[in-house]
């Protein structure tokens, strides 16, 4: 049965490049999502801590981003596929397993060195351990779907490197269709998958 986790909260790095990105100095590329078996205290826990997070307390591994999705008027959903081995690659991702016990968001202005990058979002697990992530076992690889919420303004264009990313058939189909039925403009952009909310 899957864990619980306590809301993402957006860390002050996070908050200062949204704000660059709403006075229309930057884009945001949202570059991958890192899991991590990090425990955290009551106090670690609450909202002022957490936006003091400038990385994950125990970082184990990370995903390249596969899709993003309209979600509001303010937030966007990216999608990572969570796994045990690189569905790409084959190689084996994690050996020993850990309890996914924190999740972070990256991101960085578009086209920046990888060095800018920020820690934009975290969300720790509500309970004492999260979801556990086996070792690859050499045959049946294990499988998270996972989806992110993050808060962005509607006018701020925001994008996801895709480098090295399984694309999902039902994300791909959801990219398509949400094309049609949202208000929004999508497109491919150097390699870039990019949304842009237009707003009425």
């Amino acid at each position: 049965m899957p864990q619980p986790f306590n809301n993402a909260v957006m860390t002050n790095a996070g908050a200062a490049l949204l704000t660059r990105a709403q006075a229309g100095e930057i884009k945001i590329q949202f570059t991958r999502i890192a899991t991590g078996n990090g425990s955290y205290t009551a106090d670690e826990k609450t909202l002022a801590r957490l936006q003091q997070a400038t990385k994950l307390k125990s970082l184990k591994n990370s995903y390249p981003l596969s899709d993003i999705d309209v979600f509001s008027d303010h937030s966007v959903k990216v999608t990572a596929l969570i796994t045990n081995q690189d569905p790409v690659s084959k190689k084996t991702l994690v050996s020993a397993g850990y309890y996914i016990n924190e999740m972070g968001l990256y991101a960085k202005p578009q086209g920046a060195a990888d060095s800018q990058e920020v820690l934009y979002s975290i969300v720790v697990t509500a309970g004492t351990n999260g979801d556990f992530m086996p070792p690859y076992n050499g045959y049946n690889p294990a499988q998270i779907t996972q989806d992110y919420f993050a808060t962005v303004n509607n006018s701020a264009q925001v994008t996801i490197n895709t480098a090295g990313a399984a694309l999902l058939a039902e994300d791909a189909n959801k990219l398509r269709d949400d094309s049609t039925h949202m208000k929004c403009k999508l497109g491919i952009d150097n390699g870039l998958i990019y949304v842009q909310a237009i707003s009425e």
